[in-house]
């Protein structure tokens, strides 16, 4: 799936003098079928193989992998040949196949349904030392073959970490060396995937610098794997190899028209173990007849002496037995030792001290070996055999991204799916509102990958209290457009790209941190960007930090972090990382604000491959509660039909119905306000993702209408409006004093204009024209003397900006407001009342915070600061209830101020999952010199409940009153209680 691209290279310093590990200079390996047998040994196999010991490379053609007997022969042919003291290969020509395109299907993809047969025939080959992957055939879809090449590779990394895998390129029909089609397949996502790149000749005589000419126009100064068409013996293919190793071609296999020579590789592997390179000094070997012969020297560590090879060949590779003269670069040698590799024989040789050493020689039994010994030089002549390394090669994005596929596949081939207890929390957050609203779902949940899962709403809980009902009520899912390609899944589609940022941790864990971002052509899809934290130790995913791009409808902003934990293995090994733990935030343009989601989802018991699997998801699915799966396009509720049956409802519930009842009290009215209604919201309405939301509920009715997406656009408008038909009394008081005289009943009905615009993924402007009516009468100890208000329009104009990150709320407001009409008011030459003070100005700016604690236990902050600018008694900043300056317990209207700065402050804690008792309190400090305040403090205290009440009801009790300022005259109580039921 993903595209593993972009190359960054990073240094790692390591101590002086530290060496390089070994790795093969020169291995012969013999191409054998799966029907035929390993070649002899040449005697008793070495305790521990030579680095450059030779091998048997098992070949497998495509019609041959799904056979019942390929695995036995080729474990055969392994036995054989480890018994023999040789490496085992396995050359797999992979065929053309379908690759999933479907994100579900690509998850689920294992060896077997990658290409049948091939995960046996792996498992036969386990441990083996090279793993060659052949495509004969680039004709198909490119992104195919490279899915192919990177998927069954990663597979093979898992199964045997320590392989060497190599791709084959077979030579084009129509000419030379590599196909056309190579260099796009082998990408540096894909090269990553591979340690060698190979190329299977038509023609053993190709020049090897020809060979690597061609390969490091596909990647540069990668090691090469060369196969041939069948050779004499093994003398020639020792020639091939030694010929190819001078290019960087540590391996060269070939089929043998006749096998009994092998033993001589064995004798030239033992020659050559440890760390062996190619010596750049000097040697020549002519015939009698002058004929050049093909020399070939290899150093040994920080030996001075080394080896020298003559096959028996010349240059072109043709056969030329019989007497030599090998002449050496200079007499620094004191002894060589001549090995006949064929039959095993050798005899030690003195050099003189001077002069050019020369020996005569023959290869009428085959390749010989020279090990020279160095003569020993006076101190200061010696040569320094050993430098300090300071750095090495750092791994890049693609070697990385490599090893993570590997160790994804080891994992995901030892489970197929689990069962766990999923308990979410969504906490909601109304902009402009103090408090939060949290809802848990908790239940059975099965996951099977490739196919989503399913999860039974068992346990519902509203702020922690239990839901009584029968099954929980299906609301309205707030969810963003699915995402399809989820980075570091290895699927068809090339979606990502990947670029190194640094070195972190994860849970105490040492990582590599890589940055995501879509590519090319998935910029305009629902798609992710962030990092992804990989373990430096076994490269296994231990965080992903994710955004969604690219969103429509309501949704303006989705973040997400995923942290792996481990799970128990079914099969009794180490354990697995799995996701088991989401913590998320969204940000929801809903009716011209914005709604914060955050979201926390534990996997509780996560069982993997349980043998009550299907039993417990059946239960599941005839039980009778709420029920939903994860489908290609996204949560959708799974109904149980009249027969038992559950289907997938793909027409998403996206409205709601509920009823109100109850009643609110403070003594700024004449009575308690009866709250009997009905409340109705719509995510949807008429399918054209529009948002309707209606309140009627006796004297207090409220409505709105948003579109979130105006022509399309990220634009959003909308309309509300408020009315209260009830008035209720505004008071005044001086220096704690209450005015009766003065007292005056207002209500007022409201209806705004709102256009709004996400400028960030977490900032929002959004901009208001609105009218209110307000309409004024006489107390009921005015004094008649006393003149009321005159009724009038507000009209508004208002800019609020709106900021929600990881739990915080910022929102800044200012207004201007302009009255239609405002005659004088109060006594006769009141001083407040001023004609120019029709237009006034108000602001303010609240940071709000709510801090999740264990047991559904929560404390909500929040601190503002609002002002005015012009105002008079009838627009200054009035405190109560209800609004964003409210304050708890104080009655409406009896207290206002020019400025205040206010905080607020709540625990709630549940009382064994039956009853939520919160504890508040709101503070104000308050200026207002017209009523003597001079950044006076009030304080308000109270205690809320909340629980499941008959006929599936839920209900909120709130009472409080004023505990600092009473000496002020504020003092009453505000008594709140409702019952809330869904329909």
């Amino acid at each position: 799936m993903l595209s593993l691209l972009s190359l960054a290279l990073t240094s790692a310093l390591v101590p002086a003098l530290a060496a390089t590990p070994e790795r093969p200079h020169l291995t012969p390996w013999v191409v054998a079928r799966p029907a035929g047998t390993a070649p002899a040994a040449a005697g008793s196999a070495p305790s521990t193989l030579s680095v450059n010991a030779p091998g048997l490379l098992v070949e497998v053609r495509a019609s041959e992998i799904g056979a019942a007997g390929t695995p036995d022969q080729v474990r055969r042919l392994f036995e054989e040949t480890r018994g023999a003291g040789r490496r085992t290969g396995l050359l797999v020509e992979l065929p053309e196949v379908t690759v999933p395109e479907n994100a579900r299907e690509a998850e689920a993809v294992t060896a077997d349904s990658l290409v049948p047969g091939l995960g046996p025939l792996l498992g036969a080959a386990q441990g083996a030392d090279l793993f060659v992957l052949s495509l004969p055939d680039l004709s198909g879809e490119i992104r195919s073959r490279r899915y192919l090449l990177m998927k069954a590779a990663a597979i093979v990394r898992s199964r045997s970490p320590s392989s060497r895998i190599a791709v084959l390129f077979h030579q084009p029909a129509g000419g030379g060396l590599f196909p056309p089609e190579a260099k796009e397949l082998l990408s540096e996502e894909a090269a990553a995937f591979v340690d060698l790149l190979g190329l299977d000749l038509d023609d053993a005589s190709t020049t090897p610098a020809a060979v690597r000419e061609a390969a490091d126009g596909l990647s540069f100064a990668r090691p090469l794997l060369v196969t041939a068409p069948a050779v004499a013996g093994a003398g020639a293919l020792l020639d091939l190899a030694a010929r190819f190793s001078g290019v960087d071609a540590p391996v060269v296999a070939a089929p043998l028209a006749d096998p009994a020579g092998v033993p001589l590789l064995d004798r030239l592997g033992a020659l050559l173990a440890g760390d062996v390179n190619r010596d750049g000094r000097s040697g020549s070997a002519r015939t009698p007849e002058g004929k050049a012969l093909s020399v070939f020297r290899f150093a040994k560590g920080t030996d001075l002496g080394g080896v020298v090879l003559v096959t028996g060949a010349d240059a072109a590779g043709l056969e030329a037995r019989g007497p030599l003269v090998l002449e050496l670069d200079s007499p620094s040698y004191t002894t060589a030792e001549v090995f006949d590799l064929a039959t095993g024989r050798s005899r030690s040789f003195d050099l003189p001290k001077s002069g050019t050493p020369r020996l005569s020689l023959t290869t009428a039994n085959g390749p010989l070996a020279i090990v020279l010994t160095a003569r020993e030089k006076a101190p200061s002549e010696a040569t320094r055999a050993a430098t300090d390394v300071t750095a090495v090669r750092g791994l890049t994005v693609e070697e990385i991204l490599a090893k993570h596929q590997a160790w994804r596949a080891g994992r995901d081939a030892r489970w197929t799916r689990f069962s766990a207890t999923n308990r979410t929390s969504y906490r909601f957050r109304l902009e402009g509102f103090p408090t939060t609203f949290e809802l848990t779902f908790e239940g059975p949940f099965f996951y099977e990958r490739g196919k989503g899962f399913d999860w039974s709403w068992q346990t519902t809980y509203f702020n922690g209290v239990r839901w009584k009902g029968k099954k929980a009520p299906e609301l309205p899912l707030l969810q963003p457009e699915k995402v399809s390609e989820l980075p570091l899944n290895l699927t068809f589609n090339e979606a990502y790209r990947y670029e190194l940022d640094g070195e972190g941790e994860a849970d105490g864990v040492p990582t590599w941190i890589l940055g995501f971002e879509p590519s090319e052509g998935f910029k305009a899809k629902a798609i992710y960007a962030g990092k992804v934290y990989i373990g430096k130790a076994d490269f296994s995913l231990r965080r992903v930090v994710a955004r969604q791009l690219n969103l429509t409808g309501e949704v303006q902003s989705v973040d997400e972090t995923t942290d792996f934990s481990e799970v128990a293995a079914p099969d009794g090994g180490p354990p697995l990382l799995l996701p088991v733990a989401t913590r998320g935030q969204s940000i929801l343009r809903t009716f011209s604000r914005t709604t914060t989601l955050e979201r926390t989802t534990d996997l509780i018991d996560v069982r993997l491959d349980p043998s009550d699997y299907e039993s417990r998801r059946a239960e599941a699915l005839a039980g009778n509660q709420v029920m939903v799966r994860d489908t290609d396009q996204g949560v959708r509720y799974l109904e149980k039909q009249k027969d038992g049956e559950r289907v997938v409802v793909q027409d998403e519930k996206t409205s709601r119905l509920f009823g109100l009842g109850g009643v609110f009290y403070d003594d700024s009215f004449d009575y308690p306000l009866p709250l009997l209604g009905l409340y109705y919201i719509d995510l949807d309405f008429a399918k054209k993702r529009k948002q309707v939301q209606g309140f009627f509920g006796g004297p207090i009715m409220a409505g709105s209408y948003n579109d979130p997406n105006l022509f399309g656009t990220n634009l959003d408008l909308g309309v509300d409006a408020f009315a209260n038909l009830i008035r209720g009394d505004d008071t005044l008081w001086e220096d704690g004093e209450k005015i009766e005289e003065t007292t005056v009943k207002a209500r007022s009905f409201a209806a705004n204009l709102n256009v709004g615009y996400p400028l960030t993924r977490h900032l929002k402007l959004t901009g208001t024209l609105g009218g209110t009516w307000r309409d004024y009468a006489s107390g009921d100890d005015t004094d008649p003397a006393f003149a009321v208000p005159s009724d009038h329009l507000v009209t508004r104009l208002e800019g609020r900006l709106s900021w929600d990150l990881r739990g915080w709320n910022a929102v800044g407001k200012y207004s201007l407001n302009l009255r239609s009409r405002w005659d004088p008011w109060g006594y006769p030459g009141n001083a407040e009342w001023d004609e120019g003070k029709d237009q006034f100005q108000l602001f303010s700016l609240a940071l709000a915070k709510t801090f999740d604690l264990p047991r559904f236990q929560r404390i909500d902050t929040s601190v503002s600061y609002v002002g005015t600018s012009n105002a008079d008694r009838f627009s200054k900043v009035q405190f109560g209830y209800f609004g964003g300056t409210s304050l708890r317990g104080f009655r409406s209207g009896s207290l206002r101020a020019e400025e205040a700065v206010t905080a607020k402050v709540a625990y709630g804690v549940v009382v064994g999952k039956l009853f939520r008792l919160q504890a508040l309190y709101d503070h104000a400090v308050v200026n207002d010199p017209a009523a003597g305040y001079d950044w006076v403090n009030f304080g308000g205290a109270g205690v809320s409940g909340q629980f499941s009440g008959p006929w599936s009801t839920l209900v909120q009790l709130e009472a409080g009153l004023p505990v600092v300022g009473r000496n002020r005259g504020q003092t009453g109580f505000v008594l709140y209680l409702v019952f809330l039921r869904s329909f």
